[in-house]
């Protein structure tokens, strides 16, 4: 039975590693093409982000490791389930991702001739992108087959990822006013129909 946790909880570290790696790639691109033609101004939430997400990892893998939480069912069965929800997460993140194009950046910021886009996913919530990072969270604390590491990975992301979606809303409302308040009570944040 350990030897299966290990090899689990390994795939799944080699995995976050994997993704961790492509997102860096990505937003060193980002900024390479962007170069200094606009300034964040996400006031930190970035740096917050990415620390959230490291001391939910942090905590999921410990609790993977704990004789306590462990889910029913076997590991192979969450595996492929947590897989599951991953593969759909980074479905919903790329499609919102390439909706954007060239809009799309990992620091809060408005662009030059910024222009609010209500298409595709975006048309039914506002911040599909985090709707697809969420879903790859829980998806791999459910991979994890541990109800502690999914708590331990969900908590500390969902705050951060909370206040993050503020602050993006709050500079989006200053910049498009009325026009952003009126594509605001039309859609909703991360779940359509719910939140």
């Amino acid at each position: 039975m350990a030897s299966a946790d290990m090899l689990n909880t390994s795939l799944v570290l080699l995995f976050c590693v994997a993704w961790f790696g492509v997102e860096i790639y990505r937003q060193r691109g980002e900024r390479r093409r962007r170069g200094t033609s606009s300034a964040p101004a996400d006031g930190g939430s970035l740096i917050v982000l990415y620390a959230g997400i490291t001391c939910g990892y942090s905590i999921a893998f410990a609790a993977s490791f704990s004789p306590y939480g462990h889910l029913a069912l076997g590991q192979l069965f969450w595996l492929i389930l947590g897989g599951s929800i991953v593969a759909v997460g980074l479905w919903i993140r790329h499609t919102a991702m390439r909706t954007l194009a060239a809009r799309f950046t990992y620091q809060v910021e408005i662009q030059a001739d910024h222009e609010l886009v209500a298409a595709g996913l975006y048309g039914r919530v506002r911040h599909p992108g985090y709707l697809g990072q969420l879903l790859v969270f829980v998806g791999l604390g459910v991979a994890l087959a541990n109800w502690l590491a999914i708590l331990g990975l969900l908590l500390p992301v969902v705050v951060v990822f909370a206040w993050r979606i503020r602050v993006e809303e709050a500079e989006l409302r200053a910049h498009f006013g009325e026009e952003y308040e009126a594509y605001r009570r039309r859609t909703r944040r991360l779940v359509p129909g719910l939140y």
